[in-house]
């Protein structure tokens, strides 16, 4: 085991001390914005944990950082951008965009497409 590993995991035991601490001042703590502050805390640390859980694993090579970051991508519906689903609900197909911007009376006939899509 590296010593890159061996610190993080010892960082992992020392953020799941602290998060107890959290936890403990949690049951005796009186006033809702203090209690509302740890709280966020205790939830924050909790994401410290797990990431460092996965920079533990990247580290010892339990994973492939390709195939996370492909599993990562949000996938859009149709071309590169990412509203092109809720265009396409409302009939506009983003493909044709740039034909349609370049010519008027494509233009218009999306305009009329987008009045008759708002009940108008």
């Amino acid at each position: 085991m590296s010593d890159a590993i061996a610190a993080l995991k010892d960082a992992i035991e020392f953020e799941k001390k602290a998060l107890e601490k959290y936890k403990e001042a949690l049951s005796q703590i009186e006033h809702k914005e203090t209690r509302d502050a740890i709280e966020k805390m205790a939830q924050d640390k909790n994401q410290q944990i797990d990431s460092l859980h996965w920079m533990v694993m990247a580290e010892s090579g339990a994973l492939e950082p390709e195939e996370t970051a492909q599993e990562e991508k949000p996938k859009t519906s149709a071309g590169k951008c990412p509203f092109s689903g809720q265009f396409a609900a409302m009939g506009l197909d983003m493909s044709k965009m740039g034909d349609m911007m370049g010519d008027p009376s494509k233009m218009a006939e999306m305009m009329e497409k987008m009045k008759g899509n708002s009940g108008s």
